[in-house]
């Protein structure tokens, strides 16, 4: 998928802000979620994207999970989804990052 394609999907997105260097923020802090990232390309097609969330209550951790989930769809079917995380670099299909995230006490993750 090229840069172009991501950029287009992107903007069905409602409040999702997309820079052409691949940067996007994507939040509502009243509802209490963010997410942050970069998507990379080699000039041809999409390498990777980091992403980096925030929850700041359980609601806006469940916000957050929906989000994603739209955020991936823009990638593709969403059960063939596969997501490193960092630093311990495990990988995760979207249903093991969902229990994880939303499991967790912790307001950042």
């Amino acid at each position: 998928m090229s840069m172009e394609t991501v950029a287009g999907r992107f903007e069905a997105l409602e409040g999702l802000f997309f820079e052409w260097d691949g940067s996007f923020t994507w939040a509502n802090q009243s509802q209490g979620w963010q997410i942050d990232g970069t998507v990379y390309d080699n000039g041809q097609a999409i390498q990777y994207v980091d992403l980096h969330g925030r929850g700041s209550s359980e609601e806006g951790r469940r916000l957050l999970m929906e989000r994603l989930r739209s955020l991936f769809s823009v990638f593709g079917e969403l059960s063939s989804l596969s997501l490193m995380r960092i630093p311990d670099r495990t990988w995760q299909d979207l249903q093991g990052f969902e229990k994880d995230v939303c499991s967790t006490n912790s307001a950042e993750r």
